[in-house]
């Protein structure tokens, strides 16, 4: 059985305020050329850092790092729309050919709390962001007003040993107002703790606070005292300052953990397990140079002399794919290794390049599947360019039609015949059926004054409504020949129904009548779950494996 997906039209119009800077002669006047977009239409990587509270205007940490592939040297500006009181701009001077990041610095303060979607714009390339903006919360320390209770102070602090990525403190907090709370501490020979996070309503959750600055070398070693704020309550806790470990390092045997992919975040999985020889305890301070928007760092103490093992964390999100190498430092004292990274996944919610595959089944049932595929071929129709995909359900076995399918910036097109579908002649048509670039709850419908077709000789004009029900969620799927779930990450859940209008300018939901469906899509990867709901019936699809080139 072979599911044909009814996907929807959407117009989008966006005016991009620009403005002109003049630079100096020295600077340059030419300006650079460039894209922030991958072949095939893709962004380049990305990331939204700071949190962004309504009401709170936006300061220097509320920023949007983006990838630029420049082909032309010279003076760039890149900014955003204004949406919700607030935008993001940077301008400067590309010297260097390839890959650049750029970071956009936030402008002005959020109005009301909400999802907001922004357009990025460079040279003749956009792409599109989500901002999360929350309300601001109402929360305690847990333990003031005296020491806080428990407290967790990870990494070492040494004087004149430089602080990294792993020197945070975790505090308890009660919270008794949903929403954004910014906790800092005093400062204490050139170093503080701050933090700020989106939280729901709950007593004793953990928040980590980034330590920053630097102890400068003439700090004294001991136990040093530091006073937390969270609004008006306030508590105390203590961290040792150790005098500087020494040693030699030893990158000849690195173990790594974690997938090194292009635009694939680092996380907690990401590190590498190197030696040290030990020659004086106390505490070190790690880290590596950025080679391909990718660092490591490590802080701790080291308790004995002689052979010791330590482990470094990741930072970044890679650039590129290939195989780079890393400087370890630690004092004056360096060795080096590398990570190969393997080529980017795809961002595509739908993806659609040639002799990808995925195979399906059918209500639970081993001996029910369908196998579908990309091929080579393109279909050129209203003007525009559409992937084709085959499918094989074994009756009558043999590759037969399954559809048609394009993708602009965040939408995903099918060109459609709705014969398919009921009408009595071909009545052929093209509707967005997907959006990666909208939050949960966003809900469109296409087009706007419906199709007319003929219905047993009846013209009937109809629409599809379709609906975000669920963004970047984690979705378990259980197949035969599983022997446990498959949990696929990043999954867009979106519902569509089938409107008729009744009276000129009436619309009336017919999904009882005619069923409703819900379609689940996962990045990288595609359709992984098809639902069909109906007065005649239910029917399921659930993907069980899959090939994405």
């Amino acid at each position: 059985m072979k599911k044909s997906f009814i996907p929807i039209f959407y117009l989008l119009l966006v005016m991009l305020v620009s403005c002109q800077k003049e630079l100096s002669q020295e600077q340059g006047n030419i300006p650079a050329e460039g894209s922030l977009q991958q072949v095939g239409g893709d962004c380049l990587p990305h990331t939204v850092n700071g949190t962004f509270v309504a009401g709170t205007a936006l300061t220097s940490t509320n920023t949007l790092q983006v990838t630029v592939n420049v082909t032309k040297t010279g003076r760039y500006e890149i900014l955003t729309d204004t949406v919700n009181g607030y935008f993001f701009r940077a301008a400067g001077l590309f010297t260097a050919l390839g890959t650049n990041q750029v970071t956009l610095v936030g402008n002005g303060t959020p109005f009301v709390s909400r999802t907001d979607n922004f357009i990025v714009s460079f040279d003749s390339t956009f792409c599109n962001l989500q901002v999360d903006v929350s309300q601001l919360g109402v929360g305690t320390l847990n333990g003031a007003p005296n020491t806080c209770a428990p407290i967790i102070v990870n990494g070492a602090y040494s004087p004149g040993v430089a602080l990294t990525t792993n020197n945070n403190a975790v505090v308890q907090i009660n919270v008794t107002t949903a929403g954004s709370l910014a906790v800092s501490t005093d400062t204490v020979d050139g170093i503080w703790f701050a933090g700020s996070a989106v939280f729901s309503t709950g007593a004793a959750q953990n928040m980590t606070l980034a330590a920053r600055g630097s102890i400068a070398p003439t700090a004294t070693t001991g136990t040093k005292t530091f006073r937390v704020r969270l609004g008006a309550s306030n508590c105390t806790f203590t961290v040792p300052f150790l005098g500087p470990a020494a040693g030699t390092l030893n990158c000849t045997t690195p173990i790594f953990n974690g997938a090194y992919t292009a635009n694939l975040a680092m996380n907690g999985s990401n590190t590498v397990q190197l030696a040290a020889n030990v020659t004086g305890t106390g505490a070190y301070s790690i880290t590596t140079d950025t080679v391909n928007g990718v660092w490591f760092s490590a802080s701790g103490n080291f308790s004995a002399a002689g052979a010791a093992i330590f482990t470094v964390g990741g930072n970044g999100l890679p650039i590129n794919q290939g195989t780079f190498t890393y400087t370890l430092r630690w004092g004056t004292n360096t060795c080096t290794f590398q990570i190969a990274y393997s080529p980017a996944l795809s961002n595509d919610y739908y993806p659609r390049t040639a002799n990808s595959s995925w195979s399906y089944e059918n209500d639970d049932d081993p001996l029910d599947s369908v196998y579908v595929t990309a091929i080579t071929p393109t279909l050129t129709a209203n003007a525009n360019v559409f992937n084709i995909f085959m499918s094989d359900d074994g009756l009558p076995a043999g590759l037969d039609s399954a559809g048609y399918y394009r993708k602009n910036g965040g939408d995903y097109f099918e060109w459609i015949n709705l014969e398919d579908y009921g009408a009595d002649d071909p009545v052929w048509m093209e509707y967005i059926m997907l959006k990666d670039n909208v939050p949960a709850n966003t809900n469109w419908k296409t087009p706007a004054a419906g199709v007319t077709i003929a219905v047993s000789g009846t013209p009937t004009k109809i629409r599809f409504s379709n609906t975000v029900l669920q963004k970047d969620v984690s979705v378990a799927l259980t197949t035969s020949g599983a022997a446990t779930p498959i949990t696929y990450n990043n999954v867009i859940v979106v519902e569509q129904k089938v409107e008729t209008e009744i009276l000129p300018g009436v619309w009336q939901d017919v999904s009882t009548l005619f069923g409703s469906g819900k379609s689940y899509y996962a990045r990288g990867i595609g359709l992984i779950k098809f639902e069909l709901s109906s007065i005649i019936g239910n029917f399921t699809q659930e993907l069980r494996r899959y090939q994405v080139f």
